[in-house]
């Protein structure tokens, strides 16, 4: 029997992404994505498959931020179906020393843009990401930069 090919829109596929994020549910996370998918997140000059950035990254994050959270303010489509950009902020109050950062109790609300490359089965094959990072560090109390 041939596997049913889904035919959720790449929207459709942004939208349950990020509600899993907000979820902070790593696992549902990561199994949106093909297995063989690549992340590219350009303020760290960091490229990761989403195991990767599960353990090193988002877990870390969510532990960090315990309320982390994120509100998707637009969505577009290009004329292909299969790419989006979705214009989102993320923000939490940081709880625990992480990426550098010593916690100061601070508050950060931050715009990312997300570019997401989506499979004909509804599936990430590939993330890129784009943020401040300098206004991150800021938010958080760092002066410091790396």
């Amino acid at each position: 029997m041939l596997e049913q090919i889904q035919t959720k829109s790449a929207t459709d596929t942004a939208i349950a992404w990020f509600d899993r994020y907000r979820d902070r549910d790593v696992d549902a996370m990561i199994a949106m994505f093909v297995p063989d998918a690549i992340i590219d997140y350009v303020p760290l000059n960091l490229t990761a498959t989403p195991a990767q950035l599960a353990e090193n990254g988002w877990r870390v994050l969510i532990d960090a931020f315990p309320d982390l959270t994120n509100e998707v303010k637009q969505i577009w489509q290009d004329p292909s179906a299969n790419t989006v950009f979705v214009d989102v902020y993320i923000g939490g109050t940081q709880r625990q020393d992480a990426f550098g950062i010593p916690n100061q109790g601070q508050k950060y609300w931050l715009r990312h843009l997300f570019v997401l490359q989506i499979n004909d089965r509804g599936k990430i094959a590939k993330m890129t990401t784009f943020w401040d990072s300098a206004s991150w560090y800021q938010q958080l109390g760092k002066t410091q930069l790396p």
